[in-house]
């Protein structure tokens, strides 16, 4: 069973060498880097050595679609270069925790569709179906404060029309997935031949977060649907996960699952390499 690994990436160079070369000794790998990452110049060449670049870069704004948009050039770069009948999505705050040979053998068993899917009544109590109610903006230059401003007025001036009555409920949960090469090729053309799914997920709040759940819930592979393999710890709410130290690596171990996020790459870098240089 092989495995392409999707990192998103926005600094550090030097850090993501470590992670790629770790995941290429278990498969192939795929790199996007926000296209006003500072502290590459000059890498282009080492890290092409290490993994697939994509033709096209974004401008990534967290929590905006440009988030998907860098996926998709992911994805469909895969999808077109390599032979991967497993496309991992990953980033460059994430780390492998887990025995990726064995993630590799528990694939081909298993065959399923590893996505987070938050529950439908978890998703209810927290009206994430808001989300795609309304217009939201992203930018990287407008003030905050004017963009709080935008955002306001334009969720009282607009409300967009019923996702659900075109395309069905939508499915939220974190982003970080595993899905098989079939279930991607029928998203990749599900999308190019409906154009309005991605026109209202485009200035939606946090997209990222709701738009594979609601592809992989419209697809054939809907019943194929397991845990996702990435570990986030979401305990204390709020708008980021715990950052991850020593203290958790008993519950990340329990999960059983394979990589985890966020881990303070540049405090606990014994930490770090120790999971990079372990030789599994």
């Amino acid at each position: 069973m092989r495995v392409a690994y999707l990192v998103l990436a926005h600094r550090a160079p030097d850090d993501l060498l470590a992670l790629l070369a770790k995941l290429k000794s278990h498969g192939e790998t795929y790199l996007h880097i926000d296209r006003d990452a500072k502290g590459f110049a000059g890498r282009w060449d080492e890290l092409a050595q290490y993994a697939t670049l994509p033709a096209r870069r974004h401008s990534v704004s967290w929590g905006g679609f440009s988030v998907v948009e860098a996926t998709l050039e992911l994805i469909e770069t895969a999808l077109a270069k390599g032979r991967a009948d497993y496309l991992m999505l990953t980033s460059g705050a994430c780390l492998p925790v887990g025995d990726l040979a064995e993630l590799a053998e528990r694939l081909a068993q298993e065959g399923g569709e590893y996505i987070d899917m938050m529950p439908d009544e978890e998703a209810f109590a927290h009206r994430r179906e808001a989300r795609l109610a309304h217009y939201r903006f992203y930018s990287k230059t407008l003030p905050r404060a004017c963009l709080g401003t935008v955002n306001r007025l334009s969720r009282h001036l607009w409300t967009r029309p019923d996702f659900a009555t075109e395309f069905g409920a939508p499915h939220f949960g974190s982003m970080w997935w595993c899905l098989s090469r079939p279930c991607l090729d029928w998203a990749m053309r599900f999308r190019k031949a409906n154009p309005r799914f991605d026109r209202r997920f485009r200035f939606s709040e946090t997209p990222d977060e709701s738009y594979f759940q609601t592809l992989v819930s419209l697809s054939p592979f809907a019943g194929r649907v397991r845990d996702s393999l990435t570990y986030v710890d979401w305990e204390k709410g709020g708008s980021h996960p715990k950052l991850l130290s020593r203290e958790d690596l008993p519950r990340i171990a329990a999960s059983g699952q394979y990589f985890a996020r966020k881990f303070d790459w540049d405090h606990d870098r014994d930490l770090v390499h120790s999971f990079l240089d372990a030789s599994r």
